[in-house]
């Protein structure tokens, strides 16, 4: 989307002009914020020019806003908060008042609403082509899933609280499920989502900052040099301490070691 052709919200001034006009009265290049912040130039000035069809997903443009916003001296979170309610909110819901215009329409001369014995048949058949639906997909014996050597009906190894610890075939079977990256002391982090871009790119945060994501299934969180943070996916709430290099992975169904991904990021 062109700037010229960018969705205009009240309320404030435009989240592009205000980040490029900060940047220009500080007399700052993109070259430099880019190494700052760690976020590529092309995403910066997608943000000036609010280009958003140019970035990732919504939940990355607002990690940006507030990384890129805190450096220029703005309110990175108010930025982000306008992002979200000039371009995330909801559209409002279809008028309903039309819907009984539709109900009450004459049916067209000489037909007739279906009987009441024609309704039952069509119900009747429905279930019978779904249980033959149903015969043909199961095994019909109750012996082994194919495959897999399980026994028919029996689930995957249940966790300590029940829930699978089977992973899933790639991310489909995986809910999406929102991130929070809290370091306990200063610490350089790569985070990576399922899609395979990075939410925070090699970025050095210090104790007490907390930089929160969402949407995703998947995400890879590198320490590059180690480090102490608490790393939060969905339900699950661990303190991860490394003395070197480490990788770990969170997902709904928990937070695990992975073998070493980095440097690069992603």
């Amino acid at each position: 989307m062109s700037p010229a052709g960018r969705e205009r919200g009240g309320g404030g001034p435009e989240i592009g002009q205000a980040l490029k006009d900060a940047r220009r009265r500080i007399g700052m290049e993109i070259k430099e914020a880019e190494e700052r912040t760690k976020i590529r130039a092309r995403y910066l000035r997608a943000l000036e020019a609010e280009d958003w069809e140019a970035l990732p997903a919504p939940a990355y443009v607002r990690g940006f806003l507030r990384t890129y916003g805190q450096l220029l001296g703005l309110d990175g979170e108010l930025l982000a908060d306008q992002f979200r309610r000039r371009h995330e909110e909801p559209a409002a819901p279809a008028n309903a008042a039309a819907e009984p215009l539709l109900q009450n329409r004459r049916r067209p001369p000489g037909s007739r609403p279906p009987s009441r014995a024609s309704l039952i048949a069509a119900v009747l058949v429905a279930i019978v082509a779904l249980l033959v639906l149903l015969g043909l997909l199961g095994d019909g014996d109750g012996g082994e899933d194919p495959g897999t050597g399980t026994p028919a009906g029996m689930g995957k190894k249940q966790g300590r609280d029940g829930r699978n610890e089977g992973k899933a075939k790639g991310d489909g079977g995986l809910e999406r499920v929102d991130v929070s990256v809290e370091p306990l002391a200063s610490i350089q982090v790569c985070l990576v989502g399922g899609s395979n871009d990075a939410l925070l790119d090699s970025q050095v945060l210090s104790e007490g900052d907390l930089e929160e994501f969402g949407g995703q299934r998947r995400y890879r969180l590198d320490l590059a040099s180690g480090g102490d943070v608490r790393f939060v996916v969905g339900e699950e709430s661990e303190r991860l301490s490394s003395e070197e290099a480490a990788s770990f992975e969170g997902d709904s169904e928990g937070i695990r070691a992975i073998d070493y991904a980095g440097p690069d990021c992603p």
